[in-house]
């Protein structure tokens, strides 16, 4: 038998609208190179899926429709997908696509898992939350015929049972990063954020002689990869990471990761995760409005006058730093672009990932703005977090779109990368000459 992993594409799958305006955007933007440190990175949970696929089918082929085309015509025995809101619009088409000719197709990952109901007009099975305990009980089903509709288990997956991925199906050169999962699970309860809908805010996981062995994998595959953990928060646990850090260290590989801004606390910290490889590290720092950012997270609120302090000291460490923003949240005006503008500016992040509201299926802001009649559209291609999909309280959606559009020339202007350029090269310099 042969199964067909697919993860659909999720680029340009908007309204033709949002297309243009997204294309218009960053055509004018310099320096964004890096973006393909997060955007050139193949489906982390698929490739683990086809570690179990392993036992039931023949032919195992892993499809990213980012670097792959799907062939209708070649036949498949079953087709898997795995994927998040912005790729729904393509995922369905697909999968209805595949039933039409007769091909069953299942589903699983952030969307289903939220909007079952609506995926099962587009599959004939959705696994909701994590699938290691369902799959093996899908696959009797399927083989005697009977799959069932939905496929659900509540227990939180033990991560040290977890398999090796399976890398070796990559088309490795068509990658900027390689995905590695360490963990599960995020203690922040951010209003925008799904991924606890499958997670929960328990962290667990893997062991670190897991987490070696699969960048050894990975090096096989390509002797100096970039590796990106894509954990939510891979730091919090600082014994764990600790640990695992001394391990990474004598491989030789660098990479990226999320975390939050509390590991500016920890020297120590720092200086392992630097000498283990980490040169840039993702931080939500969400909002610099006081009350936008009280309403998303109290924990983040309470951080956010040691913002610029904690940026200084995690980047003086070699560490650069993606902060991440959201702008047109219920407690901003048009202030907000200025802000954003300013704090980049003063602090020379290595790079800002700019978001307007989106309101994810499976998350709180889902919920609220669905309530509240604000959600514009559910088009799911337009859900990039960059398309306004909806109404703003303090601007038009007019002012949002043209704010959000100025914010990102500001930061992504000639003059402004080349004085970050030289921030790092400073920095790095006074690190050489400490060894």
């Amino acid at each position: 038998m042969r199964i067909a992993l697919i993860s659909p594409r999720g680029v340009g799958m908007g309204r033709e609208e949002d297309n243009r305006k997204t294309r218009e955007i960053y055509e004018t933007l310099h320096g964004i190179g890096t973006l393909e440190e997060l955007m050139s990175c193949p489906n982390s949970p698929l490739l683990t899926i086809a570690a179990f696929a392993d036992e039931y089918f023949d032919e195992v082929e892993l499809i990213d429709e980012e670097c792959r085309t799907v062939d209708f015509d070649r036949h498949y025995d079953l087709v898997a997908m795995s994927f998040m809101t912005q790729q729904a619009t393509r995922a369905y088409q697909i999968g209805d696509e595949f039933r039409r000719r007769g091909v069953p197709v299942i589903c699983g990952g952030m969307h289903p898992t939220a909007m079952p109901e609506e995926t099962l007009f587009h599959a004939d099975s959705v696994f909701l939350g994590e699938a290691e305990h369902t799959w093996p009980r899908f696959m009797e089903d399927f083989r005697r015929g009977e799959p069932r509709r939905l496929y659900s288990d509540p227990r939180p997956v033990d991560m040290t049972t977890v398999p090796l991925p399976r890398y070796d199906l990559l088309q490795i050169q068509d990658y900027r990063t390689i995905p590695v999962q360490i963990s599960r699970g995020c203690p922040h309860d951010c209003e925008f954020c799904a991924s606890t809908k499958i997670y929960g805010p328990r962290y667990r996981h893997k062991s670190v002689d897991q987490v070696v062995a699969e960048v050894e994998a990975i090096k096989r595959l390509r002797a100096h990869p970039y590796v990106y953990f894509t954990d939510d928060n891979m730091m919090v646990h600082r014994t764990f990471c600790k640990e695992l850090l001394r391990a990474l260290t004598p491989l030789g590989i660098r990479w990226i990761t999320h975390c939050d801004v509390s590991i500016a606390d920890d020297d120590e910290l720092l200086e392992l995760a630097f000498a283990a490889g980490c040169r840039r590290v993702v931080i939500g720092f969400e909002s610099i409005t006081p009350q936008s950012l009280r309403s998303l997270e109290r924990w983040k609120y309470e951080r956010l006058q040691g913002y610029a302090a904690a940026v200084e000291k995690i980047q003086s460490h070699g560490i650069g730093i993606w902060g991440t923003f959201i702008v047109g949240l219920d407690g901003d005006d048009r202030s907000v672009f200025q802000r954003v503008v300013d704090f980049a500016r003063d602090t020379n992040l290595y790079a800002v990932m700019l978001a307007v509201p989106t309101p994810l299926p499976g998350s709180r802001l889902y919920r609220r703005l669905k309530a509240e009649g604000r959600i514009l559209t559910e088009h799911w291609g337009s859900y990039t977090l960059w398309n306004v999909v909806i109404q703003p309280r303090r601007m038009t959606v007019e002012e949002l779109e043209e704010g959000f559009r100025w914010t990102l020339r500001q930061i992504y202007a000639p003059e402004a990368v080349a004085r970050r350029t030289q921030h790092f090269k400073e920095i790095y310099s006074r690190l050489m000459a400490r060894r």
